[in-house]
């Protein structure tokens, strides 16, 4: 577990810090240029900052895929802990968790895919790899956000667990509530990347703005809900 914080802390500090300095090296760089708020895609197709941005964000990957596989084994590992599990807690449990690192392997494969696959040499294999990693993680973090709710509404289990001081009601429940608000930004990000191609930006230059801006928040999201699954697993269990 303290190899997947580590590489879990890793890759949240190394993706958010380049999403966000990527799109500003950028407007420092060439924003005579390029009068339209960049894109974190825009941005790297300047290579002295998409090829840093590849490496580090491959490495990312990797260690999220790692991360992940051995968070969902210890949440899977929660549940065959409990004599008698509900019904719900156990189906999503031996549903999710496997489903979760194969869909984890596949985001880590678009972050490789987007970041080496820059505009304007590669762009179907760059947005095939934006596609791949923005659907696969939002998936991941979908099927997160169920299983904290089914093992929150698991009453009797949650109790065991606590008792065992192997879970914790109240950060079941934070990363229930995270989970919903990342869903939330999800579903406002891909509006507005429907409605921008529907609008020029002269004429609704909000629009884009909103879309731009929530690009590299959802990420964030996504890296802030797999920090919290660490909260409570790092407590020492009760020995009796």
């Amino acid at each position: 577990m303290w190899l997947a914080l580590a590489l879990n802390g890793f890759a949240f500090v190394t993706v958010n810090y380049l999403i966000y300095t990527a799109r500003w090296q950028f407007i420092a760089r060439n924003g005579d240029s390029y009068r339209k708020p960049p894109t974190i895609s825009r941005a790297i197709s300047d290579p002295v900052i998409g090829e840093p941005f590849a490496l580090w964000i491959t490495l990312a990957g990797i260690g999220l895929v790692v991360s992940v596989a051995i968070l969902a084994w210890h949440y899977l590992a929660l549940v065959r802990r409990l004599e008698r599990p509900g019904r719900a807690l156990r189906l999503v449990a031996w549903t999710a968790m496997p489903l979760i690192v194969a869909l984890q392997v596949a985001a880590s494969l678009g972050m490789h895919w987007l970041s080496a696959y820059r505009f304007p040499n590669a762009h179907e294999m760059h947005m095939m790899g934006s596609y791949t990693f923005f659907l696969a993680q939002a998936m991941v973090i979908v099927l997160f956000t169920v299983y904290n709710a089914a093992l929150l509404c698991d009453r009797n289990g949650l109790l065991m667990l606590e008792l065992d001081r192997r879970a914790s009601r109240r950060w079941v429940a934070l990363r229930l509530v995270t989970g919903l608000l990342s869903i939330a930004i999800i579903i406002a990000y891909f509006t507005f990347f429907t409605l921008k191609d529907s609008y020029e930006y002269p004429d609704y230059p909000v629009l884009y703005m909103f879309y731009v801006s929530t690009e590299p928040m959802v990420i964030t999201s996504f890296l802030l809900v797999l920090m919290l699954c660490h909260g409570d697993l790092h407590r020492q269990p009760r020995r009796d």
